[in-house]
């Protein structure tokens, strides 16, 4: 008694259980996996799903002693974990969509024939044909009508072997099976005509914006580099070198801006820059500018993360005056090292820049507009600064919600 009733609970919940877990799992996997295409998304839900659930299965029928679907459950269980590897080695979408198709179907058909169509579970037929909603046109086409032989041939064995059977004599049982697989086949339908459509033009709208933004950031970073050149020019029009250090900040400051647009055009991303490449080139590209500092180590420690333009353009002019502040006056051997650090603690960043050269005027230095830039850009960072000047320079700056 006990072990009829947990088979027909287990039967009753099969179809309905297998929908609201492939539902769920895809709607945490594209939470997770935002970026990936979805296609693939939906794969990684059927097979994870179809995984999971067979092992769920073979617990219970291990648990009730029901041996036979045991081992079919885990027969299935292993193979939809070899095709998932395959997959995830050739990304072939269609041929992947194809075997958890057939795969799903085959191990159904047993299920069927093994529980001699029992009405509980002759629903879950209709299980395999969420997989067409991967497929071309004519993938369609041609294994609906493969699907339908299959089916026919396990339904006429069914009335071969049975008679008088209470679900493939009954008649409203029937109408209802055939409705259920007309909606299936309806959905199938409305998805090719509307939603892939629909996927299509989309997909080809954001093709076209990721282009033009593209062009967007290449121009603006060729136009930054354009007045740096041009402010590069008209140091030969006076003989100062106050102008000539002046007109050179400005330049580095140009192009610290002109480097994160840049960047920005030959990645895929185009809302946020990596940190640590942007600090790496900047950094770099500083020292190459003053050509008298070779001997300047720099080291870079900070964590991965991802920051839109705006955000990186003001850590780019605090970088910018920091270290063009360092190499004028904290080196006067031209050695030294100066660390770069960003690193989470809590809810916040704390960015870290320090050199290891001589102190200076404090009082004189906050006068300057170097300091009032990187005061500017650690307030639009929603920074808090600290500076200390007794053993060289060290710059901490507390920044809250620099992902948001």
């Amino acid at each position: 008694m006990f072990d009829n009733c947990t088979i027909a609970i287990k039967n009753h919940l099969s179809v309905p259980l297998r929908f609201s877990f492939l539902v769920c799992y895809n709607y945490h996997m594209f939470k997770s996996l935002q970026n990936m295409h979805y296609k693939s998304l939906l794969l990684y839900g059927f097979y994870g799903s179809y995984i999971v659930l067979n092992l769920v299965a073979t617990i219970i029928d291990f648990f009730i002693q029901n041996y036979s679907d045991a081992l079919i459950e885990i027969t299935a269980m292993a193979v939809a974990v070899i095709m998932f590897r395959i997959y995830l080695k050739h990304k072939n979408e269609e041929l992947a969509s194809i075997v958890f198709m057939w795969m799903s179907t085959l191990v159904i058909f047993t299920f069927i024939i093994n529980n001699e169509f029992h009405i509980s579970i002759i629903f879950s037929l209709l299980i395999p044909l969420i997989a067409f909603i991967l497929f071309s046109r004519k993938m369609i086409i041609l294994h609906l009508l493969l699907y339908f032989f299959a089916l026919s041939m396990v339904f006429i064995y069914g009335y071969m072997r049975f008679d008088n059977h209470p679900f493939l004599y009954d008649v409203p049982s029937m109408s209802a099976y055939i409705i259920s697989l007309l909606f299936i086949l309806a959905f199938g339908a409305f998805y090719h005509i509307a939603i892939e459509h629909s996927y299509r033009e989309l997909e080809e709208a954001n093709r076209q914006k990721t282009f033009l933004l593209k062009e967007v950031h290449h121009r603006v970073k060729n136009n930054l580099n354009i007045i740096a050149s041009i402010l590069g020019l008209q140091k030969f029009e006076s003989s100062s070198k106050e102008v000539h250090e002046l007109i050179d900040q400005n330049r580095l400051r140009l192009e610290s801006i002109a480097m994160a647009h840049e960047i920005l055009y030959a990645c895929d991303n185009l809302a946020n820059i990596e940190f640590k490449e942007y600090v790496k080139r900047l950094s770099s590209h500083i020292l190459q500018a003053e050509s008298r500092r070779h001997e300047i180590e720099v080291k870079i420690e900070v964590v991965t993360l991802k920051l839109s333009i705006e955000k990186m353009v003001q850590f780019g002019l605090m970088l910018n005056e920091l270290m063009t502040n360092s190499l004028k006056y904290a080196f006067p051997k031209n050695r030294g090292c100066i660390s770069i650090g960003l690193k989470e603690e809590d809810e916040e960043f704390i960015f870290f820049y320090g050199d290891d050269g001589e102190g200076i005027d404090l009082d004189t230095f906050q006068k300057g507009f170097g300091f009032s830039l990187i005061e500017m850009a650690s307030k639009q960072l929603d920074g808090l600064l600290e500076i200390d000047h007794t053993h060289g320079l060290r710059y901490k700056i507390r920044l809250k919600g620099l992902k948001g």
